[in-house]
């Protein structure tokens, strides 16, 4: 499996909006996943959101895996459900989709850390995979403290990391206070895109498409 595992900092820090980004630029030989979406109760999800702004074709987005509908942590959404998110399935989705052409943009599900299971939490779904991380991480403040955070723990965990992606407005102080102490570079800034169209997401495509770290990893 080649491609890029995109994460954040939190919850609703842009890991969406860098996926369609990636998306609406990349060859046909690049398709989504999203293995665990919960939240389906109160949105479309983030998939069919890719998906409308990235302009894609059903067969660049892999819609399966778990699909819940509490706006909830996976491991509690699930249980809602009386089910258990495993590992199992999920690598058996690859199994059956992967390619050696094939390249992958997965989006994982919250921050770093989100349980999936009483047993499992998120980075046991990145280390099955074997992907690179690619960490999108807010302007916003207390930004500096989550990357930091976030990072530490890949670095921990062991899992190889890409880079970081800043999202939202322009912050020196955000931008410095993680390139002094982060491990990873930062890799791009996206602007706060108004409105957020298919057009507005292309044009951060096309620059994203310009990184070489990123553009390696995904051809």
């Amino acid at each position: 499996m080649k491609g890029v595992f995109v994460t954040g900092t939190d919850t609703d820090v842009g890991k969406t909006v860098l996926c369609a980004a990636l998306m609406s630029s990349a060859p046909e030989t690049v398709i989504y996943w999203k293995p665990v979406q919960s939240g389906l109760a109160e949105s479309e999800g983030d998939t069919a959101t890719v998906r409308r702004l990235a302009g894609l074709a059903p067969e660049r987005v892999l819609d399966e895996g778990y699909r819940l509908a509490a706006p909830a942590s996976p491991h509690h959404a699930a249980a809602a459900e009386k089910q258990e998110v495993s590992l199992a399935p999920l690598l058996d989705i690859i199994r059956r989709n992967d390619t050696p052409q094939r390249r992958w943009v997965v989006e994982g599900v919250g921050g770093l850390l989100v349980p999936l299971s009483a047993s499992d939490l998120l980075p046991e779904v990145i280390k099955a995979l074997g992907l690179p991380v690619l960490v999108a991480s807010s302007t916003r403040l207390g930004t500096i403290n989550h990357t930091l955070l976030t990072l530490s723990e890949l670095e921990h965990r062991k899992l190889s990391t890409l880079g970081v992606v800043l999202m939202g407005p322009e912050d020196e102080g955000a931008r410095t206070g993680i390139v002094q102490h982060g491990r990873a570079p930062i890799l791009a800034r996206l602007p706060h895109l108004d409105p957020l169209d298919a057009a507005n997401v292309r044009a951060q495509g096309d620059f994203l498409w310009s990184v070489p770290r990123i553009r390696e990893v995904l051809t």
